[in-house]
């Protein structure tokens, strides 16, 4: 087909006198930046900032999982004070009034254990001086002490305890999955834009061949009508084909640059871009739409998504059946008291363990009717119905979309063959016409239709090309197969903002 085409430029160059070749209206940018589609994608993936965005966002999730094991940070608490109490007392015994001034410091160590169970490490020390006076005056006393508070029943366990966690993993889950559907519409965005560019380069080639054919047309049409030939109108009509055609060259060279910076602005380049010199072709793809279904159905990063919030409601659903339960906790503790007139002396008590103290026992508390735990567990469950019926819809959805994928390649695989056809046709019938021309059975108005009607063949022949890669892209896309036909995985350290989450392999 490429060969018929240049067999026509030949004969037009052998037909019509030479002429100057018209310089273009609007040069290429300078110093542009040639790309490939390997190349475009993976400055896509490098510079786009919509998915720099979502990158980062990602790594804010994994953030909150770190935040949500801070329940296991031990907690210091210290309590200093100083006071003086008085108040007046009913009883003849003590006399009319009492004052206690006192000095207070205390400290604590609590640590949360995964069966949800608080542990704490206290050590108080009280000093008094106190009017009356009692038999040791001033006094300090103080007490070591160990102290457990274990839930049995609400509250209990490692799926409650660290519940802020493991929604936290959830919504990570959820948005690793949102960041590779992020990746998947822009590389099937850069796809198909650079694929259009493609197409909208080589609309602009044709164009270009049609100045120079008219142009070629009118310096002919003028000689032939000097010499008596052809009537003055024919000028005038290769003159308005060609004013025709350098508007239509301008219109194709403006939708060249126009793709170009929409091209531009996805991979996050602001200087100049060009596309390597290539030319669309019909890659072979075998479809079938059993497997496909099967690959989307593990690789489709939004159907993952929505399974992963199935498992965030499940995991509500168990956290609110626990609530549904009493609250029976086991309260355990064990210490050592000291009293002293000197601190030392308190403290030697303490240590000694002369005086230990202890305490088991249960605490039950239970919220008649329950109606909040209640409801909110049916809540749960209601919504969790919902999301699987959206889920299970969604399936079908995407079995839908596999076979409309599958048959739009189909399509645009007759539809190249249709227009290169077409194409055939129309340079069979320019070449006819060009040959009539020549023994003046044709006129200027029918050869520049003739090479009107190649130029639109044209048009519609590369149209199609790119529309079947198009089709190929959105295969893909509509499978989950998108990165792993671009190479992508996702290889990045959360925790490390260096490490880029999404990499291309190969050149």
């Amino acid at each position: 087909m490429w060969d018929r085409l240049l067999l026509v430029t030949i004969l037009f160059a052998l037909s019509w006198p030479a002429r100057a070749a018209e310089p273009r209206d609007m040069a290429e940018p300078p110093a542009a930046l040639t790309l490939t589609l390997n190349q475009a994608l993976r400055l896509a993936l490098e510079n786009n900032l919509d998915l720099r965005a979502e990158e980062l966002d990602t790594r804010a999730s994994q953030a909150l999982v770190r935040k949500g094991y801070g329940i296991y940070d031990p907690r210091l608490q210290l309590d200093l004070a100083i006071g003086d109490h008085q108040e007046r007392l009913n009883e003849p015994f003590f006399g009319q009034e009492v004052r206690d001034k006192y000095r207070r410091f205390n400290t604590s160590l609590g640590q949360k254990l995964p069966t949800g169970a608080d542990l704490t490490l206290s050590f108080e020390n009280h000093r008094s001086e106190q009017t009356p006076s009692p038999v040791i005056d001033p006094a300090y006393d103080s007490v070591l002490r160990f102290s457990l508070i274990q839930p049995l029943l609400k509250g209990f366990g490692t799926t409650v305890t660290e519940q802020a966690v493991l929604f936290a993993t959830k919504d990570r889950q959820v948005a690793v999955s949102n960041l590779r559907e992020q990746a998947f519409n822009l590389l099937a965005e850069v796809r198909d834009t650079y694929f259009e560019v493609l197409r909208l380069r080589e609309n602009l080639t044709y164009r270009e061949t049609s100045v120079t054919v008219a142009s070629r047309i009118l310096g002919d049409a003028r000689a032939r009508v000097e010499a008596g030939v052809l009537p003055p109108v024919d000028t005038l009509e290769a003159e308005f084909g060609l004013k025709q055609r350098e508007r239509e060259r301008l219109d194709a060279d403006r939708a060249l640059r126009d793709g170009l910076d929409d091209l531009a602005l996805l991979l996050g380049i602001r200087g100049p871009i060009a596309l390597a010199q290539q030319t669309l072709d019909q890659p072979v793809l075998v479809t079938d739409q059993d497997q496909a279904f099967v690959s989307a159905l593990v690789k489709r990063p939004d159907l993952q998504a929505r399974l992963r919030e199935i498992e965030r409601l499940e995991l509500e659903k168990r956290i609110s059946r626990n609530a549904l339960l009493p609250a029976l906790d086991l309260s355990a503790s064990y210490g050592h008291t000291g009293l002293g007139g000197e601190y030392s002396d308190d403290l030697q008590d303490v240590g000694d363990g002369e005086f230990p103290t202890w305490e088991v026992g249960l605490i039950l508390s239970y919220p008649l009717g329950n109606r909040e735990a209640r409801h909110e567990y049916r809540r749960i469950m209601l919504r969790l119905k919902g999301q699987q019926a959206r889920v299970a819809q969604f399936r079908e959805v995407i079995r839908n979309e596999i076979r409309a994928a599958i048959r739009l390649i189909e399509v645009s695989d007759k539809k190249i063959e249709v227009t290169a056809s077409g194409l055939d046709f129309a340079e069979e019938k320019l070449d006819i016409l060009l040959k009539r021309r020549d023994v003046g059975l044709a006129t200027t108005r029918e050869v520049l239709e003739g090479e009107e009607d190649l130029a639109a063949a044209q048009t519609d022949w590369i149209g199609a090309l790119a529309d079947y890669n198009k089709a190929i892209t959105g295969y893909y896309q509509v499978t989950g197969r998108l990165l792993e036909e671009a190479g992508v995985r996702f290889a990045g350290d959360l925790d490390d903002e260096s490490s880029p989450l999404l990499r291309m392999e190969g050149p």
